[in-house]
C-alpha cells in the first residue's frame, strides 16, 4: 500500500508504527533513567510498564535476545 498523507492524517504499515513507537519508548526510558534521582518507581499499568511487560513476555518466548555490553560495544 502506498503511503498517503494529508495535514491531519498519515498512513503507515503496522510494523513501521511498532518500530516508531519502540524508538520513542527507548528515548523516553533513557531520558527517564538519566535523572539524578536514585529511587524511582513505575506506575503499574502505565505505557512504559506495559511495554516492559510485553518485552519480558517476548524474551521468555525467545522472540527477543538481549545483548551484553561486550556484544554491543566490543569492550
Amino acid at each position: 500500500m502506498a503511503r498517503t498523507a494529508t495535514a491531519d492524517t498519515i498512513v503507515i504499515k503496522k510494523r513501521e508504527l511498532k518500530a516508531l513507537l519502540r524508538e520513542v519508548v527507548r528515548e523516553e526510558l533513557a531520558r527517564f533513567t538519566a535523572k539524578a534521582e536514585e529511587d524511582w518507581e513505575l506506575e503499574e499499568g502505565s505505557v512504559l510498564w506495559q511495554d516492559l511487560v510485553e518485552l519480558k513476555k517476548e524474551i521468555r518466548e525467545g522472540r527477543v535476545q538481549l545483548l551484553t555490553h561486550e556484544q554491543v560495544f566490543g569492550k
